[in-house]
């Protein structure tokens, strides 16, 4: 087999990487990277893409160059599937790019993730027709090679790990994952039942170089949560990733200690509800103390799509905004800053906050000015409450040892050069593009 990491081997996002027997060619992921390639301070979401030709995207960076991937190129042969890990923009935000004749798989899990992200948020990832969903552990043949899909603990829901076999070789790659979320028991499942004779493993290091960061358990975080808001007289409103289940069940059940009303937004809402596990906290599972919140941003998108029964369904349950003034200091409340004038109309109890559970970063771009500003015109006090999707060194080092790879190869990570002080001589670092035979 040969394995190529097209992007990934310098930086956090942007993942893609090649593996190909003898008649087939196999991609994974393909991500939007974090930064434009050409000015690294520059966040690439800042750079328009519309208008440029697929060979101008290529030349800029933007593409990794990878031959019958995309179409706009030519006629090379294609490659024979695209694998997608999971649902974050920094793994399938270029998929667009990707010729539609070329099968995806996919995780069940994160198929309806991506439908749900196109009609909120507009992220499409193409028109594929051709599609495999994927089971855990459930084996699929590509040409001649096989894949076997792991469900990994991450802060994507229904994330996933590859193993490849072909030609008496094993590269398994670990996507993104983490051992301290609500889904770690299936990080306990690899550690205890480890795939057999890898050669290769590919293992993702975000957290390499953050060793001294803090990092709470779901648990922990769900605790932390709710003694800050019992100590709170106002309004709890908190930002986090819709598709973030693990997230929004930590804040639930952060709610359920300190007693408000809990009120999704319409996108989180939908998400949960599609993705129909009994267990989440949505009122069309029974619980009866969520409310999901109309608003008038969401409710314009949803017809846009001709999807109004995403919020018909929720009208036995929906919160008014009078109720939702009525509730006041007891409720809890998912905040988007699209939705900032309509809670201004509604009115903001004195000694209100904000939980922020996202990666710190994103709150000092200018994007989250206008947050910052309502926070300011009301005084509320804004809180970061967050942990990380990613292994912490110590998990790392546990999935190494009971892996047991002849060699470990590091992606998804800004320091590949230390993973040899951890894991010793069976790292091997890999420049992108470079080809390494397996």
């Amino acid at each position: 087999m040969k394995l190529i990491i097209h992007r990934g081997t310098h930086e956090i996002g942007g993942t893609c990487v090649e593996i190909a027997a003898e008649h087939t060619r196999i991609i994974i992921d393909l991500g939007m990277p974090l930064s434009d390639p050409r000015d690294k301070s520059k966040k690439l979401k800042d750079f328009s893409l519309r208008g440029k030709t697929v060979p101008e995207l290529i030349g800029d960076g933007i593409l990794p160059k990878v031959s019958g991937l995309y179409w706009g190129v030519g006629k090379e042969k294609p490659v024979d599937a695209v694998l997608l890990s999971h649902p974050h923009q920094d793994h399938y935000g270029l998929f667009k790019y990707v010729l539609k004749d070329i099968r995806i798989f996919l995780g069940e899990d994160t198929d309806k993730m991506l439908q749900a992200a196109e009609i909120f948020q507009g992220d499409r990832i193409g028109e594929h027709d051709d599609k495999v969903l994927l089971k855990d552990r459930e084996p699929v043949t590509i040409g001649d090679i096989k894949i076997t899909p792991f469900l990994v603990d991450h802060s994507a829901y229904g994330a996933m790990a590859f193993l490849a076999e072909a030609e008496g070789k094993k590269i398994f790659y670990s996507g993104d994952f983490r051992g301290h979320g609500r889904k770690k028991a299936l990080f306990e499942k690899l550690i205890e039942k480890p795939v057999p004779g890898i050669d290769v493993l590919l293992m993702e290091g975000t957290m390499m170089g953050r060793q001294q960061e803090d990092t709470w358990t779901e648990d922990e975080l769900e605790r932390e949560i709710s003694n800050e808001a019992r100590v709170h007289e106002g309004m709890k409103l908190f930002i986090c990733s819709g598709q973030n289940v693990d997230r929004l069940v930590t804040f639930y059940r952060a709610a359920k200690r300190s007693g408000p009303v809990f009120v999704l937004d319409l996108y989180a809402a939908n998400v949960l509800h599609e993705l129909g596990r009994k267990s989440l906290p949505v009122p069309t599972n029974g619980f009866k103390d969520v409310k999901v919140l109309f608003t008038h941003h969401f409710m314009k998108r949803l017809s846009i799509y001709n999807m109004k029964h995403w919020y018909e369904r929720w009208r036995t349950y929906e919160i008014s905004p009078a109720a939702l003034q009525r509730a006041g200091k007891k409720a809890f409340v998912m905040f988007r800053d699209s939705s900032a004038h309509e809670f201004e109309k509604t009115g903001i109890p004195k000694g209100s906050m904000l939980f922020y559970s996202m990666w710190s970063q994103y709150a000092l771009e200018p994007s989250f000015e206008k947050t910052r500003a309502f926070l300011d015109r009301h005084s509320i006090e804004f809180k970061e409450m967050h942990t990380s999707g990613h292994a912490v060194l110590d998990d790392l080092k546990r999935f190494a040892d009971a892996m047991k790879p002849e060699t470990i190869v590091p992606i998804h990570t800004e320091y590949p050069n230390e993973y040899r002080q951890h894991f010793g001589n069976k790292v091997r670092c890999l420049h992108d593009g470079e080809a390494l035979a397996v």
